[in-house]
């Protein structure tokens, strides 16, 4: 249990123990009630809609009902130092030290598992998966890194995960890869001008992958593409 759904079920509790007193008879099991930390500009530890959801459930104001609930959370809540109620309801909550130092023990108690569910969901992430007809990019370092800490999270809470690289070396984007090289080898050796042709690849990376096969087969007869396919699909 982490910090936000420890003092909300101490909010939630408080409630259903409350509710007669409050003249809450729209509970509906506390849907829709979260804590969670408040925008930058308020120095608070934690921010609570509990007033707004409620009183929309029980046709009262928010506002009057954030400031009944102020006084029974400082009252019967010792982990709760100030509460301050902010625009249309919301409760802005300082911890007090007493809170503070028993979360950090609860975090060094639960050491690495803390802040961590118990999903059982089964993920399959694919990421990466760099297209082998062109050349690696910052983009896909962007992607390992991401589908990394990604997988990770998702670990850590729980779930089983497998991690996929898919290697799309199959198909008519290979044969069109190619064939793209096989041009740019006419191109360089016969001064056979690149044909505009759909599908082809045009970069200069093409240009460089067929000098570099060149260089090592240079007396090699690139006339026939099919009969040549199979070694410049090796070779590229």
């Amino acid at each position: 249990m982490n910090i936000f759904e420890h003092h909300l079920t101490e909010i939630k509790n408080l409630i259903l123990s409350k509710k007669d007193i409050l003249k809450l008879n729209q509970l509906d099991d506390l849907k829709g009630i979260n804590l969670e930390v408040p925008p930058e500009q308020f120095n608070f530890d934690l921010s609570c809609n509990i007033a707004m959801v409620l009183g929309k459930k029980n046709n009262k104001n928010p506002k009057d009902l954030a400031l009944k609930l102020k006084e029974i959370f400082l009252n019967e809540i010792t982990n709760f130092s100030i509460i301050e109620v902010a625009g249309p309801g919301f409760l802005n909550i300082k911890l007090s030290k007493t809170a503070l130092l028993k979360n950090i023990n609860s975090i060094l108690k639960s050491s690495s598992r803390y802040g961590s569910t118990k999903n059982k969901s089964t993920y399959n992430i694919e990421f990466v998966s760099a297209n082998p007809t062109g050349p690696m990019h910052v983009g896909h370092c962007r992607g390992a890194i991401f589908g990394d800490v990604l997988a990770n999270l998702l670990k850590f809470n729980g779930n089983q995960v497998t991690k996929e690289y898919y290697i799309n070396d199959y198909g008519n984007q290979i044969k069109n890869f190619v064939e793209s090289v096989y041009f740019r080898i006419k191109e360089i050796k016969y001064k056979k001008e690149f044909p505009k042709k759909e599908n082809l690849y045009p970069g200069i990376y093409i240009k460089d992958i067929a000098k570099k096969i060149l260089q090592e087969n240079g007396k090699k007869d690139f006339i026939d593409f099919n009969k040549n396919f199979d070694f410049l699909k090796k070779k590229a």
